[in-house]
């Protein structure tokens, strides 16, 4: 008759893991040097962990039951505050309700290959504001602008409008080389006095010129 003991399978065949301290001497291509009482320890960065670890920080880790160790986390860091979030790959932030607030003492620097922007409503306001571009592309329904003053250099400008309307209280215009007008028909309408100054002017009309008025002077 067989002994029912022997068929027992032990639930913890080994060691159960400990959590210890330690200090960081050095961290080299993800390999983690950790100093305990005297000896070193090699350990990796806990996937949970997303604060990189730096020398001189006190951390937490523990060991498996094959010996590997893993930094679970920073305790306490001596030298300085500044500190690195670091993930191993693709990261999504989700906050399924409510919102998500970043709030900086200083500045906040956003860096990537392409930055994407996806929102119902953006509102974006600045006491001064930079914006830089080599090459922009815009395109919409309306858009709306209210400003003081506005400056416009540029080497080259083309406007396609079906319909423009301007209103100004003042409109000064100066243009240094060519100014040319195309138009299929032009009509200008002054309250007051409509004056043309220039050294020489043509007037040339493949049909018929009219000049009309209560009084014409000439020379």
């Amino acid at each position: 008759m067989n002994n029912p003991a022997r068929n027992i399978i032990p639930i913890h065949s080994h060691p159960a893991s400990i959590l210890r301290t330690g200090r960081v001497e050095s961290v080299i291509s993800g390999d983690i040097r950790i100093s305990v009482s005297g000896d070193i320890l090699m350990a990796k960065k806990a996937f949970s962990c997303i604060i990189a670890p730096e020398p001189g920080d006190i951390v937490l880790y523990t060991a498996d039951e094959t010996g590997k160790a893993y930094v679970l986390g920073i305790i306490e860091r001596p030298n300085h505050q500044t500190a690195t979030l670091a993930f191993p790959s693709h990261t999504r932030i989700d906050v399924s309700r409510g919102s998500l607030n970043i709030h900086a003492g200083g500045h906040v620097t956003l860096c990537a290959d392409e930055l994407n922007c996806l929102s119902d409503r953006a509102v974006h306001k600045s006491r001064e504001a930079v914006v830089a571009y080599d090459r922009i592309t815009a395109t919409g329904t309306e858009i709306q602008a209210s400003f003081k003053t506005v400056r416009l250099i540029s080497h080259l400008i083309n406007s396609i409008a079906k319909q423009v309307i301007h209103i100004f209280q003042g409109y000064i215009r100066n243009t240094e080389n060519t100014d040319m007008v195309k138009a299929g028909r032009m009509t200008r309408c002054a309250k007051g006095l409509y004056a043309l100054d220039s050294e020489q002017t043509v007037m040339k009309s493949k049909k018929n010129t009219i000049i009309d008025g209560e009084k014409i002077l000439m020379g």
